[in-house]
This record gives structure tokens, C-alpha cells and sequence, in this order.
């Protein structure tokens, strides 16, 4: 995995005390558990494997996570958490006069960076969902439709407001978005197309589309 992980975090304001030293133990497990999750699976990972990985008896660990369920479940939710959060500040921080095809380019940007800021949470969340017991994955669904509905409703207003196809359906069109930008996990690298020119290249595609608007007669003959 070439994208960094980062545990997602609210930032700190002046008052906010440091954190101590068993949060930054805490925080150590859960960069270690994404990871391996993200290799290994749900099924493929031990409790053992992660407390190894930190440098802790195995015993220790479950004075932070006492089963491997909690410890996961803790993992999927900072994904997700990460890359809603970072899509909902974005948000919140653009002028009210901001069209809502801006608003939407936006999003995308940030989903786009958050997934690859924080990709073995992200990348953890797609390999293992399918693996954990079903009360962990019926949280985690609850929690990541409701942030789906985020999208839902920035692309009804951005169509009550004229800015999208009215042949649109908007719930695919959803889906076929993020979709796109989570694949990213999967091929991107730091060291070719920049996560600028990446979100770019999406936020094109996804308005204006993949064929020109040329009429076909009147384009250039290739040569």
C-alpha cells in the first residue's frame, strides 16, 4: 500500500491538552490493525498479529480492544468518519453563493484526498466488510448510507437548481461516484498524476463527460 495512513482526528484547539500516552498507544493499534486488516482480511488477522506489530504482549492490547470485533469496528468507523468529515468541513466552508456543480467538485476533491490520506482505513473497509460479523457490518452500512445521503442530496439541489441532466437518476449517479473515486484506492500511486490533477481529471469526467460535444462531421479528419 504506497498511499499514507493517518489516524483521522478533530483538530486540536489552544486549550486541548496533549495526548497522553495511552491515547498515542491507542492510536499506534489502530494504524497497525488498518493495516493489516487491509492485507490480511478480517479472517486472516489476529489479535496477536496486531499486538506484534506494536511491540505489545497480546494481553495488553485487549486493555484497548478486548475483542477483535470492537477493534475492527473502531477501524471502519475512522474511515469512514475521516473521509465524511473532511467532505462535510469542505462543505460548510464554501460561500452560501457557491453553485452546487462547485459544491459537488468539492466533495469530490475531498473524498478523493481523504480516501488517500487515510487508505488503509479506507482500503480496510472494502476488503473485510464483507467478513465481519453482521451486527459490525449493519452498523458500519447505517453509518456509511447516511453519509451517502450527503451526495443524494447535494445532486437533488444541484438538479432543482438546473445544474444537472434532468434524465439524470441520481441515486446512480451517486454511486457511480464514489464508486470511481474509491477505486482509487486501489491503483493510485504518489508517484505519477498528482491528487490535484487526479480530482481534476475526475470532476471532468463527471461533468462534462467523456465524449466531445463536437458534432462528428465537423471535427478534424486524424491523420
Amino acid at each position: 500500500m504506497t498511499a499514507g495512513t493517518q489516524t483521522p482526528r478533530r483538530r486540536r484547539g489552544r486549550t486541548e491538552p496533549k495526548p497522553s500516552k495511552a491515547e498515542i498507544s491507542r492510536e499506534r493499534v489502530l494504524v497497525a490493525a488498518a493495516r493489516i486488516f487491509s492485507e490480511r482480511g478480517y479472517a486472516g488477522t489476529t489479535m496477536r498479529d496486531i499486538a506484534k506489530a506494536v511491540n505489545l504482549q497480546a494481553g495488553s492490547l485487549y486493555y484497548y480492544y478486548p475483542s477483535k470485533d470492537l477493534l475492527i469496528e473502531a477501524v471502519l468507523d475512522l474511515g469512514l468518519n475521516g473521509v465524511s468529515s473532511a467532505v462535510y468541513a469542505t462543505i460548510a466552508e464554501l460561500p452560501p453563493t457557491t453553485s452546487y456543480t462547485d459544491r459537488i467538485k468539492a466533495a469530490i476533491s475531498a473524498h478523493l484526498r481523504s480516501i488517500i490520506t487515510f487508505g488503509d482505513y479506507a482500503l480496510a473497509s472494502r476488503r473485510v466488510l464483507g467478513q465481519v460479523p453482521p451486527e459490525v457490518r449493519h452498523k458500519h452500512v447505517l453509518r456509511r448510507d447516511a453519509y451517502g445521503e450527503l451526495w443524494v442530496r447535494l445532486l437533488e439541489a444541484a438538479h432543482a437548481a438546473g445544474e444537472i441532466r434532468s434524465d439524470i437518476d441520481l441515486k446512480l449517479a451517486r454511486t457511480f461516484i464514489l464508486s470511481a473515486l474509491n477505486s482509487s484506492l486501489e491503483w493510485y500511486r504518489p508517484n505519477g498524476m498528482s491528487l490535484d490533477q487526479l480530482a481534476a481529471q475526475f470532476t471532468a469526467l463527471i461533468s462534462d463527460g467523456l465524449f466531445s460535444s463536437i458534432p462528428a462531421g465537423t471535427r478534424d479528419t486524424p491523420r
